[in-house]
């Protein structure tokens, strides 16, 4: 099994996509692909997710059932998660990827989540007759950075369009300090 060490998330204006790089703890890297569809389908569904994941850990005295709670209760450890995770060491730029002399460009990618302990992203990218696959597996914490992460090089891309309940980050004078601090993106240690 890898182990992430490092996670790297930015929006590349000349590619217009997301680029995921990440390292592991035996020094090897990988990059990753994501285009404008996936970022946007991916984040709502790591949310989702996120939101079983949490509710199903044995800290949890008792399961909350209605929706609210649920979600509540999830906000509330990815905020603590958000707090003791190290955003401030930079990215270390490591060289061969493991992923080849491009990153994996995700075609297709499938979220399942393991049991308590995390969730499995299969990645694979289709193109013309060649497949490229990747497994990604993360536990609770980095399931935290990562969704972070991708949220944060969302903004910095606009692939968003804003709602009249979610205000412009210019816009609003209370918006998150952190946010603007990593507005390109940031990684995560």
């Amino acid at each position: 099994m890898t182990h992430i060490h490092q996670i790297s998330i930015d929006h590349d204006p000349l590619e217009d996509r997301i680029l995921v790089r990440m390292n592991t703890q035996n020094k090897e890297l990988v990059e990753i692909w994501l285009t404008r569809k996936i970022s946007l389908q991916l984040l709502p569904a790591l949310e989702k997710l996120n939101v079983e994941l949490l509710n199903r850990q044995k800290d949890i005295n008792r399961p909350l059932h209605d929706e609210q709670s649920r979600h509540l209760m999830a906000d509330l450890i990815h905020q603590q998660t958000l707090e003791n995770s190290n955003f401030s060491t930079p990215f270390e730029q490591l060289k061969d990827p493991l992923t080849g002399p491009r990153p994996l460009l995700v075609t297709h990618l499938q979220a399942t989540l393991l049991d308590n302990s995390g969730l499995k992203l299969d990645l694979s990218e289709k193109l013309n007759d060649n497949e490229r696959l990747l497994e990604l597996t993360l536990d609770k914490d980095l399931l935290q950075g990562f969704k972070h992460l991708l949220s944060k090089a969302l903004d910095h891309s606009e692939w968003r369009v804003p709602t009249e309940n979610t205000p412009a980050a210019e816009g609003n004078p209370g918006h998150d300090l952190l946010a603007a601090w990593m507005s390109g993106g940031g990684y995560l240690n």
